[in-house]
């Protein structure tokens, strides 16, 4: 596999500690850390780790990785695709490119429908694998198609045959290599304003000057995670160098050496407190990754 997917370019790592590549800053190694940087590396990629143990790893954003690290191979998608183009009303991307680069090309173009994502970390594949949004906005919204890998095979993928839904696309057993945004002309520089009050939105209500992976838990229907936390008392609460944030409940942040190990024991201190107080079992949004 290595000097296969070498002669393609791509680049192989053995043992690389995973706590590099997430915005938690926490994970131990894998056994493989493979950048896939076109469509031909990826289909020999497939190929050879057919039945084999493997994570395609977006932006890292929304991750935990065990203490232990993985014992197979995460790849990341980079070179081809994190191409970006534009036609017309439509931005063309592959799944590597950085949100905040999409936003900035939107906004180069005169094209809205996206200033939600205004501060969202992570990539295109990501947010589309996840149908990332706030509140009433979510990227579904903005698709056209989506082209996957699946089976070995690549598709093509209208929007209407995509089932979006909460934090999810229906495209879990797939691998999303390109997403194409049908979005609107606007001329008069509106978004500019939307996408400040977005961004200071973010900065007052979340932790973004520490480690952390987003929103730990799915808001269940009718409540917000946050405040439930908040009521239950456990906001600012540690173990080891994990913290449920004090500005915002719904965030653990890594004050300095936290492990995999103590996030996952303040989750499972919230999942207990949160039933027991108002018989509300709470799923979590993060993917924890073993």
């Amino acid at each position: 596999m290595i000097k296969t997917l070498s002669s393609f370019g791509c680049k192989i790592l053995k043992d690389e500690p995973l706590s590099k590549y997430c915005s938690f800053k926490i994970g131990g190694p894998a056994d493989f850390f493979i950048e896939i940087l076109n469509e031909q590396a990826l289909l020999e990629f497939l190929k050879v780790m057919s039945g084999g143990k493997f994570y395609v790893l977006s932006g890292g954003t929304n991750v935990l990785f065990s203490d232990k690290g993985y014992r197979g191979a995460i790849i990341r998608l980079a070179g081809d695709f994190r191409k970006i183009s534009v036609l017309k009303n439509e931005i063309s991307c592959g799944s590597g490119v950085l949100l905040s680069d999409v936003l900035k090309i939107a906004l180069e173009n005169d094209l809205v429908g996206l200033e939600y994502m205004a501060g969202i970390p992570g990539t295109v594949g990501g947010a589309v694998y996840g149908n990332t949004g706030s509140k009433d906005e979510w990227i579904s919204a903005a698709i056209k198609t989506v082209e996957v890998y699946k089976n070995l095979r690549k598709e093509l993928v209208n929007k209407e045959e995509i089932v979006f839904g909460y934090r999810k696309s229906g495209l879990e057993n797939c691998i999303i290599s390109k997403v194409n945004f049908s979005l609107k002309k606007d001329t008069k520089n509106g978004s500019l304003k939307k996408i400040s009050e977005n961004i200071r939105k973010r900065l007052e209500t979340q932790p973004l000057n520490m480690p952390n992976a987003g929103s730990i838990f799915k808001n269940p229907n009718g409540f917000s995670v946050g405040k439930l936390i908040e009521e239950a008392g456990l906001k600012g609460k540690c173990v080891g160098g994990a913290q449920i944030s004090k500005l915002h409940g719904n965030f653990i942040v890594n004050t300095g050496g936290a492990l995999a190990k103590d996030v996952l024991t303040l989750i499972d201190l919230v999942k207990e407190r949160i039933k027991e107080k108002f018989s509300i079992d709470l799923e979590t949004e993060i993917k924890i990754i073993k």
